[in-house]
């Protein structure tokens, strides 16, 4: 076997790196999200009768928040516009849009479609999933003969 010498000027990709980048790039990509959905933090967590939907989106107020239930989808859409008006020295925050759907909640996880219910209190948006009384633990009694 013999070595060559690799001229990094001469265009070639390396392999072994050309290998890992693509891998990675599809694993990112391989997720439903978009970028902006990735951005925002969110946590699902199930509670004892309901499971909760916590979406973290500060400097909102309750008029650029929209969460909808239809045909067994929700969605939860956030939208900030920036004002055009003001005379920015430093401009940090901008427009911020944010759409978020879930769909066949009452299938998989057997929610109350009914029932579900929101608030936001500072910076923080929660949702409330029901759970159906079919998906809630229950506890069976033991017949003695």
């Amino acid at each position: 076997m013999s070595l060559k010498r690799w001229n990094y000027n001469s265009g070639q990709e390396i392999p072994a790196f050309k290998t890992v980048f693509t891998n990675m790039d599809k694993f990112l990509n391989s997720f439903y999200f978009s970028p902006t959905e990735r951005l925002v933090p969110m946590d699902v967590v199930e509670i004892e009768n309901a499971y909760e939907l916590r979406i973290a989106i500060p400097g909102l107020t309750k008029d650029d928040i929209k969460v909808d239930v239809k045909e067994g989808c929700l969605s939860v859409e956030a939208k900030k516009v920036e004002e055009e008006d003001a005379n920015y020295l430093y401009k940090g925050l901008s427009s911020f849009e944010f759409n978020r759907r879930f769909s066949d909640l009452d299938e998989n996880l057997k929610v109350d479609m009914g029932s579900i219910s929101s608030k936001y209190r500072n910076g923080l948006l929660i949702i409330s999933l029901p759970k159906k009384k079919e998906a809630m633990p229950r506890e069976i009694s033991i017949e003695v003969s």
